[in-house]
C-alpha cells in the first residue's frame, strides 16, 4: 500500500469520526454525561489514527465506551467501510463486524430462505376461484383484501 493510499484511508476514518462527533455534540436528546463519555471514546479512537498499527486494547475500550454511551453511534461507524477496516482487529476481538461483512453473510444464511406457509401443497384460499372460497360450513367467504 502506498503512503498516499494510507493517508486517504486515515482521512476517511477521521472524517467519519468527525461526523460522529458532530452528532454527539449537536443532538439535543443526549445528556451531558452521555456527551462526555462519547467524546472520550471518540478521542480514544482518534488517538489511534496516524499510527502504523492500532493498539487493539485502546481501540476496544473506545468502541466499548461509545457503545455504552449511545449504541446508534457505533452502529453508524460500523456502516463506514474505512472505519471497519481500520479498527478490524479490535472489532474482531469484541465480536463485532462491519455492516458490509454482515450483509455478505445474509445471502448464504438459511434464515434468508423463504419458509413454506402452513398450506403445504394446497393453494391458499385467496387464490381459489370465488365458487371454491367457502368456510367449513359451506358459506362463501368475503373477497380477499384489496379486491372489490
Amino acid at each position: 500500500m502506498t503512503l498516499q493510499g494510507n493517508e486517504s484511508r486515515e482521512d476517511r476514518v477521521r472524517s467519519a469520526l468527525y461526523r460522529t462527533r458532530l452528532l454527539v455534540n449537536r443532538t439535543p436528546h443526549l445528556t451531558p454525561s452521555t456527551r462526555r463519555e462519547a467524546n472520550r471514546a471518540l478521542d480514544m479512537l482518534e488517538g489511534q489514527l496516524g499510527l502504523n498499527r492500532i493498539s487493539t486494547s485502546a481501540a476496544m475500550r473506545g468502541v466499548e465506551l461509545l457503545n455504552r454511551a449511545a449504541p446508534s453511534l457505533i452502529f453508524g461507524l460500523l456502516s463506514d467501510a474505512a472505519f471497519a477496516e481500520r479498527f478490524a482487529p479490535a472489532l474482531r476481538r469484541l465480536g463485532l463486524r462491519g455492516i458490509d461483512q454482515r450483509l455478505d453473510e445474509v445471502a448464504s444464511s438459511v434464515m434468508a430462505e423463504p419458509i413454506s406457509g402452513p398450506t403445504g401443497g394446497r393453494r391458499h384460499r385467496d387464490d381459489l376461484p370465488p365458487a371454491e372460497r367457502v368456510d367449513a360450513e359451506g358459506n362463501p367467504l368475503p373477497p380477499p383484501p384489496g379486491f372489490y
